[in-house]
Formats: structure tokens, sequence, C-alpha cells
């Protein structure tokens, strides 16, 4: 069977270009110009160029340690290729290290499930702001697990955020379900 890769949707070139352009080169450009018509104050309009160069280092940084998720299907079994952004960087969520990719043969994949969690958010007209966050998540065989096994030491699934890919969270379970039926289908067929 053909290997089929789910990646994240690309970032917006042309929207970063606008913000960078907007809230950088013009402030920037007003900043040096003022710098040199005033003779007071030159270390605060110093620090407000600096600071004002800092927004375009960071989001040429997210696009350098941008590492794209993705869901591998190939006949081997499922892969599932974490990423790292630099917003996850900032917040200190997933460091400079991208975690291991977990590769699951397809006779210890038992199905796929999403899960969603709801946050609600309070807004400023008194009302809530909904977010919803979808995983997908891999259920596979432990068979090295016993009774006396902590769950967190041999988990019996695997999951990855759906929230940036391209396709819709139905969309990419309805792909998963299907390919491990074509699997199990030409499985049987050589039987």
């Amino acid at each position: 069977m053909e290997t089929i890769i789910i990646t994240e949707r690309k970032k917006s070139i042309i929207t970063d270009s606008i913000l960078l352009t907007v809230f950088c080169v013009v402030p920037l450009f007003f900043l040096i110009r003022w710098l040199f018509l005033v003779d007071e104050g030159r270390i605060f309009i110093v620090f407000l160029i600096i600071v004002t160069l800092f927004l375009p280092v960071v989001t040429i940084s997210g696009y350098i340690w941008d590492v794209k998720q993705k869901i591998i299907l190939s006949e081997g079994g499922i892969q599932l290729c974490y990423g790292r952004n630099f917003v996850d960087i900032m917040h200190f969520e997933g460091g400079f290290s991208i975690p291991a990719a977990h590769e699951t043969p397809w006779s210890n994949v038992t199905g796929f499930h999403i899960d969603a969690y709801e946050r609600q958010e309070p807004t400023e007209g008194g009302g809530y702001s909904t977010t919803i966050k979808y995983s997908l998540i891999v259920k596979i065989k432990n068979k090295d697990r016993s009774d006396g096994d902590f769950v967190k030491f041999s988990p019996d699934y695997y999951g990855i955020s759906l929230g940036k890919f391209e396709e819709h969270p139905n969309a990419i379970l309805a792909i998963c379900e299907e390919y491990q039926k074509n699997i199990k289908r030409e499985e049987s067929d050589v039987k």
C-alpha cells in the first residue's frame, strides 16, 4: 500500500510579513528619526529600538525552529512524529528538544479514537469563550503489562494533538481507520 503522510498546515508568510511591517518597520523608522532629532533621552530611544527589533527576531526564529507534526501511515505501521514550534519553546512546553516519534506496528494497534478537550475562559462581556482541542488517540495492545505495572510506565495508547493539522480531526480519524482496514484486508488475502 502507498504511504500516507498527514502534516500540519503551513504558516502564512503574508500575514507575518504584514504584521512585521506594521509593528516593526514603521515604528523603527520613526524611532530612528526621533533619535536624530532629539538630544535628550537617547538611552530610552535605543531601548525602544532594541525592543522593536525583538519581534522580527522572534518571528524569524519561529520559522527556523518550526518542526511540523506528522502522522505517517505505512505498511509497517503508524508513526506519530511530534513537532515543535517557537510558541512551544517560549512557553517551555517543548523546550528545544523534539519528543521521540512513536512507531507502532499494525499488529499492536487495536483502534483509534478522537479525544476532545473543551476549555472555557471568561470574556469581557460577561460570557465565556470556548476552545476545543482535539487529539488522535492510537490504542495499542500491551502484552508486556502485568497487574503490578503502573499505567504511566506501560501505556495502552499514544496520542498526538490535532490542533494545527490541515484536515479536520474526524477526517484524520477516518483516514487512519480506513488504512488499518485495508492493511487487515491485505493480510487476510495473503493468508
